[in-house]
């Protein structure tokens, strides 16, 4: 999924997850939470970008998504592409460490925000799945 779906997922999960929490919260607060939480979700994707950009030396069919705009443009071929090169099957396995390294960090520096930053990068995951069954058929 492109990141921002990521982003507009993680929104929609941290919105009443914002109200559950602090019903008496102002709107600011609850926009801060929807964007530094989607920018978490959003940053889970840069594993993705970073292997593609280094597997693309040696892999010609690779090259063509060294531009983020193609990717976008051809999002389609992408997956196909990244199915095929073992980037995806990789990249699951690096945005498990990624969920794991992005809540930590906010624990460590940010604690307002490490209830947004854990929903978007729950929400992140979850809206993977298709792509880890994916690596299954």
């Amino acid at each position: 999924m492109l990141p921002h779906n990521h982003f507009a997922i993680a929104g929609l999960a941290i919105i009443p997850a914002a109200y559950a929490l602090h019903p008496e919260s102002a709107i600011q607060n609850i926009g801060t939470w929807v964007l530094v939480g989607g920018i978490a979700s959003a940053a889970i994707d840069l594993d993705i970008v970073t292997l593609v950009l280094l597997r693309s030396r040696k892999d010609k069919s690779l090259r063509l998504f060294r531009n983020p705009i193609e990717i976008f443009r051809r999002f389609p071929l992408f997956m196909d592409t990244i199915t095929e090169t073992g980037v995806l099957r990789t990249g699951m396995k690096t945005h498990f460490v990624m969920a794991a390294i992005i809540p930590l960090l906010f624990l460590l520096f940010a604690k307002n925000y490490i209830v947004p930053v854990s929903v978007a990068v729950l929400s992140h995951i979850l809206s993977d799945i298709p792509n880890m069954r994916r690596l299954q058929a």
